[in-house]
């Protein structure tokens, strides 16, 4: 029997779930989406975990997920992610006393957060051996929130993972731990309802990772207090649809919408600038765009006009074969939103 893998994504307005074979070639033989009640997730936290314990019991019943072991992702304002520079030590050594090192790093108290890192390289500094890491530090309330609502969803978390690594594994431009015959690094950019989610790597390392909170919603606040209109209203008229009634129009929608956008997609480059100013050499040359809000009327195009990189959409098919019982057109449509899940699904991750 192949085995088979399952990642969660709990977004802000569903939860969604993959399970990928990954026996041999990977292949998504189950997806699933539930939509969640207004607010029960908000910048990535989980505010109603009843809501969401609720909805993540329908999706299992929805998708006939084949097991209850998941892996799950976080992305928020509550994880933070640092490039480090400490003296060398045995794995086991630094594991030991990672707590008591990087404390002056991160603005979360140690005993209150969760530590993980990646290391990076090695290198000698004024006759001293140095370990580059890539230091992750997440609130222990706020990952705990998210494994007991999966436990009152009676599932069995196995692994929390960042949302920005699972994404370079499902739609990076990686083969066998090499970035496939190009010049530069690559940007994965997911953009969610109300968090998106950056991550630069090198050769499948990431060595840059920022989480913004903004997203499609803001796009449609935006339109919604422009206009006077209710968010759904909005929602509808960003997307070309007519208000009706002799309301504002989707001519006057798009206006507002196009300002917004720049704005976030200003947001995505200033990001970028960030990191190539915090890293002399380095140059973004491609960014992959995945996640609901990337469909957005035009935005693809503006993040091209605006970033100098190449721009394209994330393949997660290209990565896994779909075995699911969608036509093509459907297929498309949700290959953007389960980039995550399938992300959380692919082995490589933690736990």
């Amino acid at each position: 029997m192949a085995k088979t893998r399952i990642g969660l994504d709990i977004g802000a307005t569903a939860v969604r779930a993959a399970e990928v074979s990954t026996n041999g070639s990977a292949a998504l033989v189950r997806a699933a989406q539930v939509p969640l009640e207004p607010k029960a997730v908000e910048n990535g936290e989980i505010r109603n975990p009843e809501a969401v314990a609720e909805a993540v019991r329908e999706l299992w019943h929805a998708g006939h997920f084949k097991s209850r072991q998941v892996h799950m992702g976080v992305a928020n304002q509550r994880v933070v992610v640092r490039e480090v520079a400490l003296p060398w030590l045995p794995a086991k050594e630094l594991q030991e006393s990672i707590a008591y090192q990087v404390q002056e790093y991160i603005p979360i108290p140690v005993d209150d957060a969760v530590l993980d890192y990646d290391p990076l390289d090695e290198f000698d500094h004024e006759g001293r051996r140095m370990l580059r890491i890539l230091l992750v530090a997440a609130q222990k309330t706020m990952v705990s929130s998210l494994v007991e609502t999966a436990l009152a969803a009676k599932l069995e978390p196995v692994g929390v993972d960042l949302v920005p690594f699972a994404l370079l594994r499902s739609v990076g431009d990686i083969a066998d731990g090499r970035v496939l015959e190009d010049s530069g690094e690559e940007a994965v950019v997911d953009v969610g309802a109300d968090v998106t989610s950056i991550c630069v790597h090198d050769r499948g390392m990431p060595r840059f990772v920022r989480i913004l909170p903004s997203g499609g919603n803001d796009i449609t606040l935006a339109v919604a207090r422009a206009l006077g209109v209710s968010e759904d209203e909005a929602d509808r008229m960003k997307r070309g649809e007519h208000s009706g009634n002799g309301g504002p129009s989707p001519e006057d929608a798009q206006r507002v919408a196009t300002g917004r956008t720049t704005s976030f997609v200003d947001e995505i480059r200033s990001s970028l600038e960030f990191y190539a100013a915090q890293s002399p050499g380095s140059r973004v040359t491609r960014l992959t765009v995945t996640g609901g809000g990337s469909k957005l009327q035009g935005f693809m195009e503006l993040l091209g006009e605006r970033v100098a990189a190449t721009v394209d959409r994330g393949r997660v098919f290209g990565r896994v074969t779909p075995r699911l019982n969608l036509t093509d057109d459907a297929l498309a449509e949700a290959e953007p939103l389960l980039a995550v899940a399938v992300g959380l699904a692919l082995p490589g991750g933690r736990g």
